[in-house]
């Protein structure tokens, strides 16, 4: 994996010829305290090739054109406010959970790839395969953007995997009649035929 913007500063005083073997140790552990203060993933951001990312095969997230163009000249003048989120590496790649349309367009523009060295920001959220596609659908539905089908589809496969139908609601944040809906898409009313569309289904570990 590549460092993070961390571990690039502890390289640099580490490294240092100018201060002494004391004061290194002061300034490495007052940046440990900053960078611990808030344990969070977007605490650790990489910068990595932006070639070493993949999109993911679930992304339910769909822009229209305009959106596109103003993302674009978002970017373009002001700069890249807010980093990718990643799978940790495998064989060399990252797999895209969030932030499809960003990586695409820092990927095709000939000023950002250039302005940006080829890499991009990444944040990396260490969890497995179906709770990355859980964390991509909440994404989406919390900007208000996300499409029925692609949806339909990672319900299906999460319930293939043993997720009963209150886990999957709750997880996606979705209604009864959301669930009904779904029925008509990827042969869902197979999966939940048996099953009580209760608005008050709680989560099951």
């Amino acid at each position: 994996m590549s460092k993070s913007i961390r571990q690039d500063i502890l390289e640099i005083i580490q490294g240092s010829n100018i201060v002494s073997r004391d004061q290194k140790n002061q300034l490495i552990n007052r940046l440990e305290t900053v960078f611990n203060r808030h344990r969070e993933p977007v605490s650790e951001v990489f910068w990595v090739p932006v070639n070493s990312i993949s999109p993911n095969s679930y992304n339910p997230n769909k822009m229209a054109v305009p959106e596109k163009r103003l993302l674009l000249r978002s970017m373009l003048d002001h700069g890249i406010t807010q980093p990718l989120l990643v799978a940790p590496e495998k064989n060399e790649q990252y797999i895209l959970i969030d932030g499809y349309h960003r990586w695409r367009i820092m990927k095709t523009n000939e000023e950002l790839r250039e302005r940006l060295n080829h890499n991009v920001p990444v944040v990396v959220l260490n969890i497995s395969d179906k709770n990355q596609m859980v964390a991509a659908i909440r994404h989406n539905r919390v900007r208000g953007q996300h499409q029925i089908g692609g949806i339909g589809e990672v319900v299906k496969i999460l319930s293939n995997n043993g997720w009963s139908p209150a886990k999957i609601m709750d997880a996606l944040g979705m209604e009864a009649d959301e669930v009904l809906r779904l029925k008509q898409f990827k042969g869902l009313g197979e999966l939940f035929k048996d099953d009580d569309y209760s608005p008050s289904w709680e989560w099951e570990e």
